[in-house]
């Protein structure tokens, strides 16, 4: 690879051995996808930042890289981690106290304590265009579908290794051909909700794997209905970008989005559509447990509209309702009186953590109610869960009645 002689110093150890370790992985990883340079990026977002991620080795190794002195040259953010900074949520005090570790030692390097997988809902927004090292499949998808960002699907290491180095290779979707649409799905289905999204993604994504998918159809999805058909695809596929004709900001024709011809042209009717839920719904037994919502974390917009469904209605005494949100979006949910009218009725409105990359089957639920795709999808696997997935609406009434009626 060409690097410039700032990045030469930087792998000769001249600027110390955690400026070294960066270049190393960052050059291994432009070799193997055949980068030819490397490129300045502006932000970085680190994942994998759980316990389940890390596990103790990698706690140790972060801890030793913030002692080596490593510090992020750019704005960097974190994602999700395993607890609540804000409260005990009665995890296993050994679980809390390891997490809480890897926390500190990326803190001491210099990244932002953010703790959620939606760093956009927190003005960490970048411009169209802009090259960026974010890891975490949903907001990497998002960033290059609706913000028009520039993003490969980074790992934890690699993006902190940008976010150290300040650069990352020049390969995949920050070169502009690359980020055309290989298949057009034409979407004659009525796709009016915020599940209905979720479940078009993950039809979607389960078939078209790592290629972009242009959507011809779609009208006026707002932002929430956008990050969850993104999070689907990156889920249930390996999709690194999706364009909507006339939505999306590199999409405003059909011509604009899609390679030349000749592509695949697939149709996305009802059926299509009911067969993405049932894709999402692992689930046999109606009797809930547990009911988890923000997979990606809420925003205030969907906090608003859990508060209203619980007014005047009580959790059931043996269902357990978290709905995961980060701390700002919690503070300002708190002072419009959201978060109150959420945990009056029972529920537990978290922050920092998901249930993906947290700890709840310590206490033993096996069965879950979701909004989710991205959740529906990974808890049978992470966490053990089997997931009915459906509305917010469902997810509550079966919060407040323990069971599915969906």
């Amino acid at each position: 690879m060409k690097l410039t002689d700032e990045q030469k110093r930087m792998q000769n150890g001249e600027k110390g051995p955690a400026c070294k370790l960066a270049m190393d992985i960052l050059v291994a990883l432009g070799e193997i996808n055949g980068a030819e340079c490397m490129i300045p990026i502006k932000s970085a977002h680190c994942a994998g930042l759980s316990l389940k991620s890390h596990g103790l080795a990698g706690t140790e190794w972060a801890e030793d890289l913030a002692k080596s002195g490593a510090k992020a040259c750019v704005p960097t953010t974190m994602n999700v981690i395993g607890v609540d900074r804000s409260r005990d949520l009665r995890l296993p005090k050994e679980w809390t106290k390891n997490q809480l570790r890897i926390e500190d030692a990326y803190e001491q390097m210099g990244c932002y304590g953010t703790s959620t997988c939606v760093p956009y809902y927190l003005g960490f927004i970048p411009r169209f265009g802009e090259h960026l090292a974010w890891a975490e499949s949903s907001a990497v998808v998002f960033t290059n579908s609706v913000l028009g960002a520039r993003d490969n699907r980074e790992g934890g290491p690699s993006a902190l290794a940008a976010a150290l180095a300040g650069c990352t290779p020049y390969y995949g979707m920050h070169i502009k051909e690359n980020r055309l649409g290989d298949v057009l799905y034409k979407v004659s289905a009525k796709v009016k909700t915020l599940t209905d999204y979720g479940a078009l993604g993950a039809y979607v994504g389960k078939r078209v794997g790592t290629k972009i998918p242009v959507f011809e159809g779609l009208t006026e999805p707002n932002t929430e209905d956008l990050v969850y058909l993104g999070a689907a695809l990156a889920s249930s596929g390996a999709v690194a970008m999706f364009h909507v004709i006339g939505v999306t900001p590199e999409a405003p024709s059909r011509e604009a989005a899609m390679k030349p011809a000749p592509y695949d042209i697939v149709e996305i009717t009802d059926k299509e559509i009911a067969e993405g839920y049932s894709q999402l719904t692992s689930a046999t037994e109606r009797k809930i447990d547990y009911v988890a919502i923000g997979c990606p974390h809420c925003s205030l917009r969907q906090l608003e509209e859990v508060a209203k469904l619980l007014i005047g209605r009580k959790v059931a005494p043996d269902v357990t309702l978290w709905v995961h949100t980060n701390a700002a979006i919690k503070e300002i949910a708190k002072q419009l009186g959201y978060v109150k009218i959420i945990e009056d009725a029972g529920g537990v409105v978290t922050q920092d953590l998901c249930t993906i990359l947290g700890n709840p089957e310590t206490f033993g639920f096996k069965n879950l109610a979701t909004n989710s795709p991205k959740m529906a999808f990974y808890a049978p696997g992470s966490n053990g869960m089997n997931a009915w997935f459906g509305s917010v609406e469902n997810c509550i009434d079966a919060a407040v009645s323990g069971y599915w009626r969906g």
